[in-house]
């Protein structure tokens, strides 16, 4: 098994660099990230799609510092790809064969729809379930489409438009907005009328721009992109702005400056097909097609797919971090049991049983996390490594209760800021109470049976053994309603 492996990305406008470490079969985690805009296809569009001597140059320097930085990582294998601006140079053998000769690095040259059935791989297993959608990955020199329904891929399409080309052919030339418009409605020509969708999933520089963008106007609570959601029609305005703007005008709508150069073609590309699809909604992806290659190496002989309820995030996190690893299922069950007899009080509908069981697999990392107990540090952290696999109203959720799982009381003017993705006051007591109440009674590490009951105010915990420590610590737990807690064994 290669414990590292580097994914290279050379696209029209920049090349990226990951490395991501493995942690179990499944698991990984990002361990390093670089990109550098080297505009490698530069001057291709209005030039029969040749690369250019300096353009090749810059890339081929940049290669050869990726290389050392592999290198000094131990990465045991590196998986490099390129996109449109390569599968689109007449002159493209010059410039593969120099890298292999001399940096003895092979670059897979991928066509269009292999590089869009890539980013949709990347979305199915690392955004919350996707049933039906479609996504938008606007490039370069090319945007791809992947139609997904019922959680597969089932089209892909590859749309010869991208940022930089539309930058040289048209925004470069001040050519008229119409003519614009007119060039990118003949382009999408193309687009078979089954991409119709409500459900837009947008993936690459571009549209995580946007995204950022449009967080930060939202005052949104988490400065999260990916699995960041929002209605289109609440900001289309927005977009369709930017792409008829000046390049001064950008500061305004607060795009980074390292996206001054194309981010109005892209926004005019994206603007339109929304336009076209019928979009309703969108979701940002922070993974692509470096996870897409990524993925499709680790998850070669299952389809594809991660296990069902795998969720690589937080597999990660206690393969790095849990101290008592046995303990985990063990743990889990428990909360399961006293969640079942408790649940009747606050989530008769079992609404976030699902965010508890997810929650108690983390517990027993908490230690680690927590730096002198304090509880803020964990936080953070669990609100940053809980990326894939979970809406941000689903990994709020698990850190604010893992926040207060020590019998920490709430307080409420700290998860203010998260209100509109939290439940009740009363719901997030009630959770933190079940994993406090778990915590207590595996306080001596002990995996053994217990039976939990609940019948007139009395929860019942019915072990084989006595559990002097856990007696000592239920005593202090802050209940959420009135009722005892009692502890029965047979010995």
């Amino acid at each position: 098994m290669a414990k590292r492996t580097a994914i290279i990305d050379i696209g029209s406008n920049s090349i990226s660099l990951v490395v991501y470490e493995k942690s179990s079969r499944y698991a990984f985690h990002l361990i390093e990230k670089i990109r550098s805009k080297v505009r490698i296809g530069e001057g291709a569009y209005e030039n029969g799609g040749h690369l250019s001597d300096k353009a090749m140059q810059r890339a081929y320097g940049t290669l050869k510092d990726f290389l050392s930085v592999i290198k000094s990582l131990g990465c045991k294998k590196v998986l490099a790809v390129a996109t449109s601006a390569l599968r689109d140079a007449p002159n493209k053998k010059d410039f593969l064969s120099k890298v292999s000769k001399e940096l003895k690095l092979n670059i897979k040259v991928i066509d269009g729809e292999k590089e869009a059935y890539l980013g949709a791989v990347a979305v199915l297993n690392l955004l919350p379930k996707v049933d039906n959608a479609i996504t938008i990955d606007i490039g370069g020199g090319s945007t791809e489409l992947a139609r997904i329904e019922k959680s597969n891929v089932v089209e892909t399409i590859s749309l010869d438009i991208g940022t930089v080309r539309l930058k040289e052919l048209f925004f470069d030339k001040k050519k008229d907005f119409s003519d614009i418009q007119n060039y990118i409605d003949d382009v999408f020509k193309d687009i078979p009328k089954s991409y119709k969708t409500a459900n837009i999933i947008g993936i690459g520089g571009t549209i995580r721009t946007l995204s950022s963008a449009i967080l930060q106007y939202s005052n949104y609570p988490v400065h999260s992109l990916h699995a960041y959601e929002y209605e289109y029609d609440k900001h289309k305005d927005f977009i369709k702005n930017i792409s008829k703007c000046s390049v001064r005008e950008l500061k305004e709508f607060q795009i980074a400056k390292s996206r001054y150069d194309t981010i109005r073609e892209g926004s005019t590309i994206f603007f339109m097909l929304c336009e076209k699809l019928g979009a309703k909604n969108v979701i940002t992806s922070k993974a692509g097609v470096r996870e897409g290659v990524y993925l499709g190496d680790i998850l070669r002989g299952c389809n594809h797919k991660f296990p069902v309820n795998f969720n690589v995030s937080i597999k990660s996190l206690i393969d790095r971090f849990a101290i008592y690893g046995k303990n985990i299922s063990y743990i889990r069950r428990v909360t399961s049991d006293i969640y079942m007899q408790t649940n009747q009080f606050f989530d008769e509908d079992e609404k976030f049983k699902d965010e508890l069981l997810k929650a108690s697999k983390l517990l027993l990392i908490l230690r680690r996390l927590n730096i002198y107990s304090n509880s803020d540090v964990s936080f953070y952290f669990l609100v940053e490594n809980l990326n894939f696999g979970l809406s941000h109203k689903q990994k709020i959720l698990i850190a604010v209760i893992l926040k207060y799982a020590h019998n920490k009381d709430i307080n409420e003017v700290e998860i203010e800021s998260f209100k509109e993705l939290l439940p009740s006051v009363e719901v997030v007591r009630w959770l933190s109470f079940i994993l406090s109440l778990t915590l207590c009674i595996n306080k001596n590490k002990k995996i053994q049976k217990i039976d939990v009951t609940y019948k007139d105010k009395i929860l019942t915990i019915k072990s084989a053994d006595k559990m002097f420590l856990s007696e000592a610590c239920i005593k202090k737990l802050k209940k959420p309603a009135s009722f005892a807690i009692v502890l029965e064994s047979s010995s």
